[in-house]
């Protein structure tokens, strides 16, 4: 499953005041919409997995949708 960025996630990476730490914001960074859970989980020591179901559940991450 691929991940993209949400609104919200575009939001926070924008200017402005920011609620995620740095880790959180990397991540979003990096989910461009090519790269998966498998991807992304093995990164920040391990932890990124965790972060990116944190950050699924908070509503910045979700799977690309079909074209």
């Amino acid at each position: 499953m691929l991940l993209q960025r949400t609104d919200k996630a575009r939001d926070e990476l924008g200017p402005g005041m920011r609620m995620l730490g740095l880790r959180q914001r990397s991540l979003l960074l990096l989910a461009d919409g090519r790269k998966s859970l498998a991807d992304l989980g093995p990164l920040f020591a391990g932890e990124g997995e965790r972060l990116v179901l944190d950050l699924g559940r908070q509503g910045y991450l979700e799977p690309v949708r079909s074209r």
